[in-house]
């Protein structure tokens, strides 16, 4: 889908829906993040795909890209725990180990009010509704979408009617679909292979097995014990939120904090009186919405975004680009420590 142009015309369309409303472009990039995570790839190529999007189109109508960037990267976060994702279900699969049930819908959820949030805060610090009017670009005809296109996002509702509705095993359901697109002509089977993180999905396997050894060894039980010590009933929430977000500015949410602490929760529960699934929600939100500082991927991909506009240097100095990131970061996990203190996850029913 990705490979056939779909997105990048989904993208263009939607930002051509605000018309002279500029300012409400960001907010756009927000929704198609959002989107292009949910429908199934989930956020790791996400990431790399929105800011590439979102840049140039920021520039060519004078809004500011960093600005773009970063809410549309919420989006994507927004939509990480999706049925259809691959992040969505390793968590399912967590949660189920420890005797919960695996419904992310409510993750979903409170993740999407914390990022639009966040997502608030970015625009006002940076006034997005101040638009430079003297770098309009001429406005793009776009095309129509051809029947390819059409198969491809007749092939996503598909999915995910199938996944939402049918209870239908979403690898399978992608795969299935993916294969009739590739035989329909719509898709080349070359770009699709070579799109998959196969990376990230050893790096998956090789914890979830380093993670079965440490449980089998009783680290899990340690690592409760040593949480224990520091929380009460009323700070559980707050304090695993700050360390899922600390341990995500240098590591993957994904590879390393989910797998390390969502085995805890059940453990913390049963010791502290508090909702397992609302820590799992936290450790969630905490290793993905913090994950803005330049040492991260997500941050990095922002950078090297604007780093390739036109005179990049002398309109977004690098050091100033590198405190800023550090800056949403710190303030995505602020909010996230406050929601988790006063008890908002709880109100919205996780």
């Amino acid at each position: 889908i990705n490979g056939n142009g779909t997105l990048e015309l989904l993208a263009k369309k939607m930002v051509g829906l605000v018309g002279k409303h500029t300012h409400l472009i960001p907010f756009v990039m927000f929704a198609l993040g959002f989107i292009i995570c949910a429908v199934g790839p989930g956020a790791i190529p996400s990431l790399a795909i929105v800011p590439v999007i979102a840049i140039p189109v920021a520039i060519s109508a004078g809004v500011n890209p960093i600005m773009t960037a970063v809410i549309g990267d919420l989006g994507v976060m927004s939509g990480r725990m999706s049925p259809l994702t691959p992040e969505s279900a390793v968590v399912r699969e967590l949660m189920k180990e420890q005797g919960m049930k695996g419904n992310t819908l409510p993750i979903m959820l409170s993740l999407t009010i914390t990022a639009l949030v966040v997502a608030v805060l970015v625009y006002v610090y940076y006034k997005g509704w101040q638009v430079d009017t003297s770098v309009y670009g001429k406005q793009e005809k776009l095309p129509k979408f051809n029947v390819h296109q059409w198969l491809s996002l007749l092939g996503l509702l598909v999915l995910a009617v199938g996944a939402l509705f049918l209870s239908w095993n979403v690898g399978l359901t992608g795969f299935l679909v993916g294969s009739v697109l590739i035989i329909l002509g719509s898709g080349e089977e070359k770009k699709a292979v070579s799109a998959i993180p196969w990376n990230v999905i050893l790096m998956v396997m090789g914890v979830g097995i380093l993670m079965n050894i440490i449980s089998l060894s009783g680290g899990i039980d340690i690592m409760v014990g040593a949480l224990e010590k520091v929380m009460s009933q009323r700070t559980a929430s707050m304090i695993m939120a700050v360390a899922a977000g600390i341990m995500s500015f240098f590591s993957s949410g994904l590879g390393v904090v989910f797998p390390t602490l969502i085995p805890t929760a059940s453990g913390l529960s049963a010791s502290l009186g508090v909702d397992a699934v609302q820590m799992v929600a936290v450790i969630v939100i905490g290793g993905t919405v913090s994950g803005f500082t330049p040492i991260s991927t997500t941050g990095a991909l922002i950078m090297a975004g604007v780093a390739q506009q036109e005179n990049a240097e002398e309109r977004f100095p690098q050091n100033r680009l590198f405190v800023e990131l550090f800056a949403v970061s710190f303030i995505a996990l602020a909010v996230l420590a406050l929601f988790a203190f006063i008890g908002v996850y709880g109100w919205i029913g996780v």
